[in-house]
């Protein structure tokens, strides 16, 4: 920024010019990219929820305007008007819709001057508000966050401690069994998801796939499993049936440790690796795990080992 503008007319533009982040997308151009076009859109909201001039008191941000705040990533969600709560009052409008409901400060905090549900409690009331299948995924993120950090490009550098799975339960229980314990309603599903999310699922469609294999009764998968090659390490799986030896992979997207592998396909060294090694590969673009009818036909087509492995599938 130059100088400041004046110019009365002109004071609307003074939310993108103090934003570092907006600046960053136009220096950059990357609100140009397709790629990069949904988090764009999902900042230029995050913006609007930060600016509503006309919050009343005990105003609370809530449900997908707190999830736009708190960056956890969602797929295929529209915005809308913005989402709060308050104890004394509801009303709608084309802005924003306010809902009479009472929160306890506990799962409150303030965010650049906002009142909003916390990370934990906001991920838990999307079960209800956006389906559990958007809630999984949040409660995901948080539990990753708050273990492992938001820095993926660290996470990568440094892999998952060893002792990470141990320390889950105990954290899940830490991070959202008050916020649940306060639900007004949706504790029996909430405690259901709590029992099956997990640090390790790196993005939304990891997730959803994670959830997908709970849903088809199989529990017993490993995530982010380094498959060794000698001394080196060849790949990373997404997810893993060690017994019956099946790898998947989502979205086409690998992990390589190694930064001079290239993105495995068909014909590569490491696919072919994994297959001299006696693993089956399967493999899902993303929008083929949004449905679990469709990810089921194509996982027991490519892999009908697996459905002896099935056991009592989780209801949602």
């Amino acid at each position: 920024m130059v100088r400041r503008c004046g110019a009365p007319a002109h004071s609307v533009f003074l939310i993108f010019a103090q934003n570092d982040e907006w600046i960053r997308y136009h220096e950059e151009g990357t609100y140009l990219e397709r790629s990069q076009r949904p988090k764009y859109l999902e900042h230029l909201d995050r913006l609007r929820v930060l600016n509503y001039p006309s919050y009343r008191q005990g105003d609370v941000v809530w449900g997908l305007s707190a999830a736009r705040l708190h960056k956890l990533g969602m797929f295929g969600i529209d915005s809308g008007p913005i989402s709060v709560i308050n104890s004394r009052a509801g009303s709608r409008s084309r802005e924003i819709v306010r809902l009479q409901r009472r929160i306890t400060a506990e799962d409150v905090e303030v965010r650049d001057g906002v009142a909003v549900t916390n990370r934990a409690r906001t991920a838990l009331d999307l079960i209800g508000a956006l389906g559990p299948v958007t809630g999984f995924a949040a409660m995901e993120q948080v539990l990753r966050a708050s273990m492992l950090g938001d820095d993926e490009d660290a996470i990568f550098r440094t892999g998952y401690p060893p002792d990470l799975q141990s320390l889950v339960p105990e954290k899940v229980s830490e991070l959202f069994d008050p916020s649940r314990a306060r639900m007004a309603a949706g504790q029996k599903r909430a405690m259901t998801l709590c029992k099956l999310i997990s640090p390790l699922s790196e993005g939304y469609a990891e997730s959803r796939t994670s959830l997908n294999l709970h849903l088809l009764g199989l529990h017993n998968f490993i995530q982010q499993f380094d498959v060794r090659d000698g001394r080196r390490i060849l790949t990373r799986l997404d997810f893993l049936f060690a017994d019956a030896k099946v790898a998947i992979y989502v979205d086409g997207t690998q992990k390589y440790v190694d930064a001079g592998f290239e993105r495995m396909n068909k014909e590569s060294h490491q696919h072919n690796r994994l297959l001299s090694m006696g693993y089956k590969v399967v493999r899902f673009k993303f929008n083929e795990i949004l449905d679990v009818a469709t990810f089921s036909r194509k996982l027991f087509a490519q892999a009908p080992e697996l459905k002896k492995s099935c056991q009592k599938k989780t209801v949602i």
